[in-house]
């Protein structure tokens, strides 16, 4: 049986939103340490694109850095690496702050995830040769639900949508039923508001940044798996070195996908109860919550 542990903070946002700086402000004062909740910054070498924070500001962080760009990863492997961090910081009397803006993730860590069904590398071999938009035609008429939560081009969790169709006879959308359990954790949601405008040009500017700092460079040094592969500002800059687009429109496309990575995050977040503040009321927004708990 499930045994309470202390309560966990956790702090949300979209990407550009400033969830990095008041983490790293805010910890001390919760005498917390950090979790990243966050797909990305898992892999090595990857620091530039993902804005990795380079500046911890003395505040322990776990789950940055563990994964060559090579490397698979999944819910289950990120539900088992959060659980041993957090109880680490337990054990040790700290607080765990778990701070990022993957939404699978914290449901994942909340909600549990169920046992996915086994890979099968020949049917994956056979969608391969078929067109991305044809195979979520396919997605659409066995797992319709799924279907309509992901972007036709995403390859990806497409074929993995249909395979879990073929193997077990059941569509993902009804094997992930496990999302409306019980919380695994005691949690203190926070969530850092981000006004439409002002983040799009948060967003630019970073974009900018990121050019300056190297990122065609950084890429093009780097071998990158189906996984890291697919993230944003990184296939945009591969795209560009195998010549199918010049900088101009790969600065274009990080953008527009960016934008569009925060609408996802966006309908994550609408399924946790979450208190909106601004950065400046992070900290007391925490800390009454965690007295009214």
């Amino acid at each position: 049986m499930y045994t309470p542990v202390p309560a966990i903070f956790v702090l949300v946002g979209p990407t550009a939103s400033g969830k990095t700086a008041c983490a790293i402000e805010v910890a001390p004062v919760l005498d917390a340490e950090i979790v990243s909740l966050d797909s990305m910054l898992l892999y090595r070498g990857m620091d530039i694109g993902t804005d990795k924070p380079r500046d911890q500001g003395g505040v322990r962080h776990h789950l940055i850095d563990l994964l060559d760009p090579t490397d698979r990863f999944d819910l289950a492997r990120y539900i088992e690496q959060a659980d041993a961090a957090i109880a680490d910081i337990h054990a040790r009397g700290k607080r765990a702050l778990i701070v990022g803006g993957t939404g699978l993730y914290l449901m994942g860590l909340l909600k549990g995830v169920f046992e996915g069904a086994p890979r099968d590398p020949a049917y994956r071999a056979t969608l391969a040769e078929i067109p991305a938009p044809d195979l979520h035609g396919r997605l659409t008429e066995v797992d319709p639900t799924t279907a309509k939560k992901l972007h036709p081009n995403d390859r990806r969790r497409i074929t993995r949508a249909l395979e879990v169709w073929r193997t077990t006879g059941t569509p993902l959308s009804a094997l992930q039923t496990q999302f409306d359990g019980p919380d695994r954790y005691d949690a203190v949601l926070v969530g850092l508001q981000a006004d439409r405008e002002h983040l799009r040009a948060r967003i630019r500017a970073r974009i900018d940044e990121m050019f300056r700092d190297g990122l065609v460079e950084e890429v093009a040094g780097l071998t990158l798996g189906d996984t890291a592969g697919q993230g944003v500002g990184y296939k945009e800059i591969v795209a560009m070195l195998a010549g199918e687009h010049d900088e101009a429109e790969a600065r274009r496309l990080i953008e527009r996908n960016t934008v569009r990575l925060v609408r996802r995050q966006s309908t994550w977040f609408k399924r946790f109860d979450i208190t909106w503040t601004t950065q400046d009321q992070v900290l007391a927004t925490f800390r009454a919550a965690d007295a009214s708990r």
